[in-house]
């Protein structure tokens, strides 16, 4: 193995490959997504020693039907051409070489045999379009080397060279050498190829300077591009260092791991601050992943900049504590540029700046005496989760249903995979792959990463192999065709960064709230089986332990021994364990925003990360509020804030929220292949008549679902075998559509609760609910009962479910942003009454104003977005002040999407301050978390 620190010296010397950076218009919904062109516009190679040419594979001209992969360039030096097929050769990737002198040249081939035992990625090198008697890829080893095509009499002027696809199993090249020197035999490491390449092609390796910033931020996944833009929005001169042609990392257009986080887990959960106005921006256009939403806010800020292409490979150190600069090599023209800055902030996910500082870390799993974890393990090793190849929309592999029954047969070199039992495996489609579709975790994904993603690619094609050969339902997959298998591995857990503390599992389950909380956290503790899909009937978890609520605090993003190096992603300070509920993009960006806003106040104060914990926690905390950040157990006590001290009416405020089916948006789809139940408090003006559920049908024919009325006096229980009533419906093909169940007798209510349950119809689909109804919950497999507290099913009822509402205007300024326990926290006006409607803050006096903060409610209870904005959010509103004689406007709105807007201004004089909503998306209601004034 190359030690790592010698890499960086290989890196320094290498000519990266040219990524052409290609998404910046819009995309629609309805479009299909554009993909990051990855190709070069390469100048005609030329001698610079006499007797060398030096042809990187990215050099070629056309890459025909070849990928050029540079996702390992930090172990082997150089991007490559790939061969990515499913088994149908490629077309072949050309180009040209000027020859100066006639002569007998030795052409060399650096290639790989990626699987020696069967060697499926196969390839020939075209000269003048005549195939050299080599076969690439059948090298006895599995490791990157040289290998001669054989000697060749070459005219003086254009010689074509061609690399021709014979297998279309991801046959790799990465350079072509020609010399005339046949006693010449090109190095093997990794470093003196780097330096062999720079002397045969006369590139300059001097360093430049790219400039010296407050911030600098190094890799763009979606905690990196979150906490760039909340030092930059913090006042700091900010660069964001991003090795890849896209922002976003793992939920980029490249790889497109959605965003997940604490909702769906936990009440009104969902990350708040740049994630969502990130998210907001997705769904509002339509973007298919988070790398339009990223570079629209990088953008819109001017203390941002953003270098991408950018592959940081060393730090310069001040003593041994500080860093001074990163050193990058430019993927676009290869100078290594170096960035000096007051802040660093670690974003890479590998905590490779922290590595190369010599910062303390972990990698692997601790063992159970280490912090008295009992999920731990007795012993510790250097297992780690798997990643799993994903990209161009897809997960593990693609397939596309066909007219005709289509055959597959089972690469050799291919696993035959175990049956996909066990807990947490379900194959819902034919056409996709799955999560779970792993390796096992002692393969090293940062030091023999190539490895990792070979091993994916084999178990995709095995579990291909599965689905049409030996799973007992494969007859549903019989006329699907494999068109796809990706080839980017996201990955999801390498080095751990140590901080002065170390979130673990106890924090976790104890539901702790850090007194230096920046951040909360809700996902389970999801750890994967360290045996990947070979686990069997174990299943695909190690553990998947529900947690409650949490806090993360504020000591886990700085290093412990590099005084000026805070950490943004999967590489914080935390535990194995810990990091299986952290690990999320949603969790990781809420953590981010909080260590990019404490990069900058550490600026501003021009104190150490640690420091600023120590004397400035509050005012960090503060600020995160300011920003939408959630922090469980704070409130807004901005001194700064002077709505706190207004006094607050309304038009109109409700006291009653009815959930009917104007108000119920769909989210995930649940098939009912099992009994499904949803529960609701009986607050119910009336008997009930009537069921109304929201269904679909993949079947061709008209199906009956029946549906039965139960009561309870406790929460969550689902024991009652009493049927209060029962209707069954006939429910048509295609959908969804509310299907209406009329119950034979008027149901009066005398539980506190009551529930339906729908009977067994496969094919038949229902819907999760986007908004839960206080104290609701949902349940599967009854009798049996699996129950998920704050989850509801689009159900609506005749007469409509009502609960008591708090909608009262003094909730604007009453410290909190979102609905927390049974307070809603929020103006809510009277459904009732037509829109417009408003709010009023009067000051004591007359008051300098220049910022308005508004929060709109986006429905922070629903764990994802798809297809529309939330009915619940504000679309048109208007802002206007008193100034003593008349009302005079500030601003008016037209279709907002967003829950957070912030409104600047030149200073007025006002003793008043109105805000009237015109318009929502849906909502009767005008709903408004909150109102600062600054």
């Amino acid at each position: 193995m190359t030690n790592a620190r010698q890499l960086s010296t290989a890196f320094a010397l290498f000519l990266f490959p040219i990524l052409v950076f290609g998404l910046v218009l819009p995309v629609a919904a309805e479009d299909p997504p554009k993909w990051p062109d990855l190709k070069k516009a390469a100048p005609e190679v030329q001698e610079v020693v006499p007797g060398f040419l030096w042809i990187d594979a990215e050099d070629f001209k056309d890459y025909g039907g070849w990928t050029l992969d540079t996702q390992f360039v930090h172990l082997m030096g150089s991007g490559y051409l790939l061969a990515a097929s499913v088994g149908r050769p490629v077309e072949d990737a050309t180009t040209t070489v000027d020859i100066r002198e006639a002569g007998t040249y030795r052409i060399w081939v650096r290639a790989k045999n990626w699987f020696k035992e069967h060697s499926p990625g196969q390839f020939r090198l075209l000269v003048n379009r005549s195939p050299a008697k080599p076969v690439f890829g059948t090298e006895p080893t599995e490791n990157w080397c040289w290998r001669t095509a054989g000697d060749f009499k070459l005219p003086a002027g254009l010689v074509s060279l061609a690399l021709h696809d014979t297998t279309g199993y991801y046959g790799r090249c990465d350079a072509i050498l020609l010399t005339t020197d046949l006693n010449y035999v090109p190095p093997d490491k990794t470093q003196d190829i780097a330096k062999e390449r720079a002397r045969l092609t006369g590139r300059s390796l001097e360093p430049k300077q790219g400039g010296t910033f407050d911030v600098v931020v190094v890799g763009a996944g979606a905690a990196g591009t979150s906490a760039a833009i909340a030092s930059a929005r913090n006042g700091a001169k900010t660069a964001i260092i991003q090795n890849r042609p896209v922002l976003g990392g793992n939920a980029s257009i490249e790889l497109g791991v959605p965003i997940c986080g604490a909702a769906g887990h936990q009440a009104n959960a969902r990350e708040g601050g740049i994630i969502e106005e990130a998210l907001r921006i997705k769904t509002r256009f339509g973007y298919h992943k988070m790398s339009e939403p990223f570079r629209i806010l990088a953008e819109r800020e001017k203390n941002l900049t953003v270098f991408y292409n950018k592959h940081v490979f060393d730090v310069v150190m001040d003593g041994k504590r500080r860093i001074r600069a990163v050193r990058a090599v430019d993927t676009l023209d290869g100078d290594v540029t170096e960035y000096a800055g007051k802040i660093f902030i670690d974003g890479t996910g590998d905590g490779w700046v922290g590595f190369y500082a010599k910062a303390d870390y972990r990698m692997g799993r601790e063992s159970r005496d280490v912090h008295g974890e009992d999920l731990a393990p007795e012993s510790g090793d250097r297992i780690t989760l798997s990643g799993c190849i994903m990209g161009r929309l897809a997960l593990s592999l693609r397939a596309i249903e066909t007219d005709h029954p289509v055959k597959f047969v089972r690469p050799e070199w291919a696993p035959k995979i175990p049956d996909p039992v066990g807990y947490g495996r379900h194959i819902r489609n034919t056409i996709g792959g799955n999560w779970w579709l792993e390796h096992p975790g002692d393969i090293d994904d940062l030091y023999d990463a190539e490895r990792a993603r070979d091993e994916l690619i084999r178990i995709s094609y095995g579990y291909w192999d599965y689905i049409k050969n030996r799973w007992p339902q494969r007859n549903r997959a019989k006329n699907c065709q494999l068109v796809y298998v990706p080839y980017m591995d996201a990955k999801r857990e390498s080095r751990r960064l140590l901080g002065d503390h170390i979130l673990t599992q106890n924090d976790v389950l104890a539901g702790t709230v850090f007194p230096d909380a920046i951040a909360h956290g809700g996902w389970p503790l999801d750890i994967h089986h360290p045996q990947g899909i070979y686990s069997g009937e174990e299943g695909a978890f190690d553990y998947n332990a529900k947690v409650p609520l949490y806090t993360i605090p504020y000591r886990c993003v700085y290093s412990r021994n590099i005084d000026n190096l805070l950490m943004a992603g999967r590489d914080m300070s935390v535990t194995h364990v810990a990091l299986g509920t952290v690990r999320v993009q949603g969790t990781l960006s809420a953590i981010a925003q909080g260590a990019g806003t404490a990069a900058a106040m550490c600026v501003e104060k021009d104190v150490s990360p640690r420091e600023l914990g120590k004397q400035y926690i509050e005012q960090l905390r503060q600020r995160l509020l300011k920003d939408d950040q959630f922090i469980p157990g704070a409130k807004n006590e901005d001194p700064a804030d002077l709505a706190r001290t207004a006094s607050v009416r309304a038009t109109s405020q409700a006291d009653r929220l009815i959930f009917d089916r104007d108000r119920i948006s769909p989210g995930d789809a649940h098939e009912l292949n099992t009994i499904r139940a949803a529960m609701f408090p009986a607050a119910i003006k009336g008997p009930i008549r009537s069921a109304f559920v929201l269904l679909k049908s993949d079947l061709k024919k008209p199906t009956r679902v029946t549906c039965d009325l139960h009561g309870s006096s406790d929460f969550a229980d689902f024991s009652s075998e009493k049927v209060l009533s029962q209707a069954t419906q006939t429910v048509p093909p295609g959908g969804p559509r509310w299907v209406r169940f009329d119950f034979p007798e008027p149901v009066n209510v005398e539980t506190p609760f009551l529930w339906i349950s729908l009977s067994k119809a496969r094919g038949v689909w229902c819907f999760l609910a986007g908004e839960a109804p206080p104290g609701s919950c949902r349940a599967y497999g009854g009798p049996k009962w699996t129950v998920l507290e704050n989850q509801y099913y689009a159900v609506a009822f005749d007469p409509p479910v009502g609960t008591a509402q708090d909608g009262k205007a003094e909730n604007v300024i009453n410290g909190f942003s979102r609905p927390i326990g049974t307070r809603r926290n929020q103006w809510i006006s009277d459904p009732s009454k037509h829109l417009p409607q408003s709010i009023e803050l009067t000051f004591a006096k007359k008051t300098r104003l220049e910022k308005i903060l508004l929060t709109f409610d986006t429905n922070v209870d629903t764990r994802r977005f798809a297809g529309s904005v939330p009915q619940e959010c504000v679309r048109d509103y208007e802002l206007a002040f008193f100034d003593g004689h008349d009302w005079k406007p500030l601003t008016t709105v037209k279709d907002n999407y967003q829950r957070r807007r912030v409104h600047t201004f030149a200073p007025i004089q006002a003793e008043r301050l109105r805000l009237t909503v015109t318009a929502t998306h849906g909502d009767k209601s005008a709903r408004v978390f909150e109102v600062r004034a600054y």
